[in-house]
């Protein structure tokens, strides 16, 4: 292939539709192009996927092990993330072969913690306690300009459904830019907790327990915590903005209404993924457990400022999901880009600019 040539359109259809449905999700969060086009052109099966994404991370994992060799710590720091990032993507919603699954998952996580202390700021490798468990997350905190300024405000950032914490650094380098200490975590159902915990419907139980691990933190403004969700963690976040009265200001991103409303629509791996990680044992038990991720009572709940953004283009959670939660809400401000993909990836930029805006407004006194 040459450099400029354009992927096939894969036959499979599953690969046809993942590249259709992510495809902007894998640039916005750091794959480069050019490994996205070549790891396509060379899956022409969907039982290919979690491996040859696997042999791009490896790539980068021969990288980055030269790069510390030669005491090259930025070139190497890259490269861990580039690696972590293909290794997630061959597993975020594979599910036909478990082991191989689980074993990009590890080196997913393996990959980013080789990263974490390079990166600027740094990510701090934490564990928030919640129940009998502790959910792993990443702390980054914006540098001072002065020994004993004012303490940082702080974003908890909350993942989808197969999102992870290491892939929401993308969206992190925003509110950092902005000041804000961002709290990225892997929740019931989410990376390191996936599988150990199943998904978890009332969600404002992780929030309750991450504004108490940050008000713990010396660093941080126990005051000032808003909250991010992306997709399954937009619902999230409108849980925790109707449950968990300590937050100040919430975004929520592309999150559903009540997921089971046109469940026969998603991708068949999303189907697949969520019937993975909710634990049920068949397709009409997942459906079921789709159902009970609902805003219907907590809507009624929310007081906390809301950001809801949506996409006019988005085929995974229609924009009729956020205008639905919208409607219960008068106070609540809603945004939706009329040709938004899923998330709002295909303009990247702006939107994650404007919601990091909107959650600084409402943070940084």
């Amino acid at each position: 292939m040459t450099p400029d040539k354009q992927p096939e359109t894969p036959t499979d259809a599953r690969v046809a539709g993942a590249a259709a449905h992510w495809g902007f999700r894998f640039i916005a969060n750091g794959t480069d192009y050019g490994d996205f086009i070549a790891t396509l052109a060379r899956i022409t099966r969907w039982a290919d996927w979690c491996r040859e994404w696997g042999v791009t991370a490896a790539h980068y994992e021969q990288l980055a092990e030269a790069a510390d060799d030669a005491g090259q710590a930025a070139t190497a720091a890259g490269a861990w993330q580039r690696a972590a990032l293909a290794w997630h993507w061959g597993k975020f919603v594979f599910t036909d072969d478990p082991v191989q699954q689980r074993a990009a998952h590890e080196r997913t996580v393996a990959c980013f913690r080789r990263a974490a202390a390079a990166l600027t700021p740094p990510a701090e490798l934490v564990h928030v306690p919640y129940g009998n468990h502790a959910l792993a997350a990443y702390l980054r905190v914006p540098p001072g300009e002065a020994p004993g300024e004012a303490k940082a405000p702080a974003v908890i950032m909350v993942p989808g459904l197969d999102s992870t914490k290491e892939e929401l650094q993308a969206n992190a380098e925003f509110f950092l830019a902005r000041g804000l200490a961002t709290l990225a975590i892997d929740g019931p159902g989410q990376g390191e907790a996936e599988y150990e915990l199943p998904i978890e419907p009332r969600y404002e139980k992780v929030a309750t327990a991450a504004v108490d691990y940050l008000c713990g933190r010396d660093e941080i403004e126990a005051t000032r915590i808003g909250l991010f969700g992306v997709s399954l963690g937009g619902y999230y976040a409108a849980r925790a903005a109707a449950y968990e009265p300590r937050l100040q200001a919430v975004v929520a991103l592309a999150g559903p209404y009540r997921l089971d409303l046109g469940w026969d629509e998603l991708p068949p791996q999303t189907r697949a993924t969520f019937q993975a990680r909710s634990g049920a044992k068949t397709a009409d038990e997942a459906r079921a457990k789709a159902a009970e991720l609902t805003l219907e009572e907590a809507a009624g709940h929310i007081a906390t400022p809301l950001l809801i953004v949506g996409g006019g283009r988005d085929t995974i959670i229609p924009a009729h999901h956020q205008q639905r939660l919208a409607s219960r809400l008068p106070a609540a401000e809603l945004l939706i880009y009329p040709d938004g993909s899923h998330g709002v990836t295909n303009r990247a930029y702006e939107s994650r600019s404007r919601m990091a805006d909107w959650l600084t407004a409402r943070l940084v006194p």
